[in-house]
C-alpha cells in the first residue's frame, strides 16, 4: 500500500507538515509556540484502499460524505512514490511566494502590526511542529523552500506594503525582493507593490519600481490589517495605478482577495474587480487565494461583465483540502467551471505554509470525485489541467518561454544541489502501512 510521499500530518490541526526543516540562526523577537507533530506511524495513508477508520481529515460536505481516499488518485499517488519524471510539468511556477523579514530588521511595529506577523509565524509553527521566530522567515528560508526543499522552479517573490503598520517602512520592499532575485535571476521574479491612497507618490514610485527594478507585475493589498482600505475599481484612487502600468508595458496585477479575518473583510471581496477589469482589458488581474471563499461570485462576476482578463490564484488554500477535501473539490469545480482551467494558476504562500513540496505532491494526487463532478457539472482534473495550472498558465501570462526558462534553471546552481544533493524527501511508505 502506498501512501502520498512528503507528507507529515500534524495532530489536531488541519495543516500538513514538512518531514524536514532548517532552523536559521537570526533573531527570534517574535516567536509562535505549537504542539509536537504526531510520529510518522500515525499519518493519514492517502491511497485508496487504505485501513478503513484512520481518518484525520473533517468531512463537512452537504451532501453524504465522500471518503477522503475518494479525493485522491491511487494512480498518481504510485506515480509520485516512483518519482515518475512523467508527472512534472514542463515548468512549476510558483505565484504566490513571501519574506518575511527585512535584511535590516523591523524598529517598530503597531500591534496590529505584531499580531499579523505572529499569525504568520504560527501558521509556519503548526505545520513544521515547532516554534518559528518571525525573524527566520527570511531570504535564507525563502531560497531553501523553494528551491532546495521543492521542485519549483520559478517563484514570483511578493512586495509587501503596510508602512502603517511597520515603522513607515514597507514591510518587504520591492528593492530588497529585486536584491533577493539577482541573486538567482533564473529563478526568481519580483512582484512590486504600492498603495493607490498615497496617490502621486504611489504613481511615482510604480514608475520606479518598473523603470529601475524592472518589477514583472505588481501586487496590491486593498484591505491591508490596519483601519482602512481601498476599492479595485475606484477611479480617483487606483486607476491611476493602472494607467501607469500600461505606460511601463506590465500587464499584471495580482491583488490580495478573499481569507478575511487578519483583514478588513468589505475589501477582501472579489465585488471590485470586475469592473476594473471591463475598463483595463488589456491588462490581467489574478485573484489571489481565488478569493476565498467567495470563489463563486468571482466566477460568476467574471462571467456577468463577460471578461476574459479575470484569474484565480490557489495560494494558501492547501489546509482546505484536508480539513474539508469535499469543499475543495467544489472551488475547483467552481473555478474549472466559471472561468476555466486556463485561468488558474498556482500559488503555495510560502514560508508559510512550510516547504512547498507537500502542496505540490498532493495538488498532483488530487482528484474530483464524479459525484461532484456530476453535481456542479463541471470538467474533470486531469493532468493536462493540473500542468497548466502548475506552470504553463503564469508562463504564459508572463511570456515566459517555457524551453528557455527550464534549459536556465537546469544550469544554476541551485538545481545542481537539489539534484545532486538535497532531492525533495520522499517518505518510507512501508512505515506507513498499518501492521497486521
Amino acid at each position: 500500500m502506498v501512501a502520498l510521499p512528503g507528507i507529515i500530518l500534524s495532530q489536531s490541526y488541519e495543516h500538513l507538515m514538512h518531514p524536514k526543516e532548517t532552523s536559521m540562526s537570526q533573531p527570534k523577537s517574535i516567536e509562535a509556540k505549537t504542539n509536537p507533530a504526531i510520529s510518522r506511524r500515525d499519518m493519514l495513508k492517502l491511497a485508496g484502499g487504505a485501513a478503513a477508520g484512520l481518518t484525520i481529515l473533517k468531512r463537512k460536505a452537504a451532501a453524504a460524505p465522500l471518503a477522503p481516499k475518494r479525493f485522491f488518485d491511487p494512480i498518481s499517488i504510485e506515480r509520485i512514490s516512483d518519482r515518475d519524471p512523467g508527472l512534472q510539468p514542463p515548468l512549476l511556477v510558483d505565484m504566490q511566494t513571501h519574506v518575511w523579514w527585512r535584511e535590516d530588521g523591523l524598529k517598530k511595529m503597531s500591534e496590529r502590526g505584531e499580531n499579523f506577523l505572529k499569525a504568520l509565524a504560527g501558521s509556519r509553527a503548526r505545520i513544521v511542529g515547532h516554534p518559528v521566530p518571525i525573524a527566520d522567515m527570511g531570504r535564507v528560508m525563502f531560497i531553501e523552500d523553494l528551491f532546495l526543499e521543492s521542485e519549483t522552479d520559478v517563484a514570483f517573490l511578493n512586495s509587501f506594503g503596510m508602512r502603517g503598520a511597520f515603522d513607515g517602512i514597507d514591510l518587504f520592499p520591492p528593492r530588497e525582493a529585486a536584491k533577493i532575485r539577482s541573486m538567482a535571476p533564473n529563478r526568481i521574479r519580483v512582484l512590486g507593490v504600492v498603495d493607490p491612497p498615497d496617490g502621486h507618490s504611489a504613481v511615482e514610485s510604480l514608475a520606479y519600481q518598473c523603470e529601475e527594478l524592472k518589477i514583472d507585475g505588481l501586487k496590491l493589498y486593498p484591505p491591508g490589517p490596519d483601519i482602512t482600505g481601498w476599492r479595485m475599481d475606484d477611479e480617483k484612487v487606483t486607476y491611476p495605478i493602472y494607467e501607469a502600468l500600461r505606460k511601463h508595458k506590465v500587464k499584471n496585477v495580482c491583488v490580495h482577495k478573499g481569507l478575511p479575518g487578519q483583514f478588513l473583510e468589505e475589501y477582501v471581496h472579489p465585488a471590485d474587480l470586475a469592473r476594473a477589469a471591463a475598463d483595463f482589458p488589456d491588462l490581467n488581474f489574478i485573484a489571489f487565494h481565488s478569493a476565498y471563499p467567495y470563489e463563486a461570485e468571482l466566477a460568476d462576476l467574471a462571467q456577468k461583465a463577460k471578461v476574459k482578463n479575470i484569474y484565480a490564484e490557489l495560494g494558501a488554500l492547501a489546509s482546505i483540502w484536508l480539513t474539508d477535501p469535499a469543499r475543495y473539490a467544489k472551488l475547483l469545480a467552481t473555478l474549472l467551471k466559471g472561468l476555466g482551467p486556463d485561468h488558474i494558476v498556482w500559488g503555495t504562500d510560502t514560508p508559510v505554509v512550510g516547504p512547498p513540496h507537500w502542496q505540490i505532491q498532493a495538488f498532483q494526487a488530487f482528484t474530483i470525485p464524479d459525484e461532484i463532478v456530476e453535481r456542479e457539472k463541471c470538467p474533470q482534473l486531469t493532468d493536462e489541467m493540473k500542468r497548466k495550472i502548475l506552470g504553463e498558465n503564469t508562463a504564459r501570462l508572463f511570456n515566459m518561454d517555457i524551453p528557455s526558462v527550464r534549459k536556465a534553471v537546469e544550469a544554476d546552481y541551485l538545481y545542481k544541489l537539489r539534484r545532486d544533493g538535497n532531492p525533495p524527501p520522499t517518505i518510507d511508505v512501508n512505515r506507513l502501512t498499518k501492521k497486521s
